[in-house]
């Protein structure tokens, strides 16, 4: 079964994910709780949060709301989708760590060779060595002792060479170079 209503009329058979009550605005100035079931859209391939009931006000037609998603015709289809989120997921952690090791080793410092890639007072493409560093300015100087000032946003900063890529993962270098 699934959302079944007081005259006995079944809906959503084998969509029913689980259901929860919420606090709900019913008018300008009135709150209630609400009871909401999180339905499976076999159309549309995805979950979908739905209100059932309001309980408010003497309201007496209040639907039966019972969870079948693991024994109706769409269960299959619902676990590819659990599975396929869990594994975007995970791309998007991998993806997200992969950035964080990235800047990390790349992270500006006194002494690290930067390269200006912005800005307007600083020609793009002007490298050098960081000697000063405070909140969100840069100091560093040229090839011939030249000193430009500049904000850390547009430098970048080199890592072993210009344009260095990993055979395998940010994170593994990451990991050579901190043991």
């Amino acid at each position: 079964m699934a959302i079944i209503s007081k005259s006995g009329n079944v809906s959503h058979e084998g969509c029913v994910i689980e259901s929860e009550r919420k606090e709900c605005r019913v008018m300008s100035d009135v709150y209630t709780d609400a009871d909401y079931a999180l339905l499976w859209n076999p159309e549309k391939q995805r979950t979908e949060w739905k209100r059932i009931n309001v309980l408010y006000m003497g309201c007496d037609d209040h639907r039966q709301i019972i969870a079948d998603i693991n024994s109706g015709e769409y269960a299959e289809d619902y676990e590819i989708y659990l599975f396929l989120q869990e594994e975007e997921e995970k791309a998007w952690q991998k993806a997200k760590d992969e950035k964080m090791f990235k800047e990390r080793l790349h992270r500006i410092a006194k002494g690290k060779t930067c390269r200006a890639v912005k800005g307007r007072k600083v020609p793009k493409g002007t490298e050098g060595i960081i000697f000063y560093i405070r909140g969100n300015r840069i100091g560093f100087s040229d090839e011939n002792g030249t000193a430009h000032w500049i904000n850390d946003n547009q430098i970048e900063i080199q890592y072993k060479e210009w344009g260095f890529a990993p055979k395998d993962s940010w994170e593994a270098e990451f990991k050579r170079l901190s043991r």
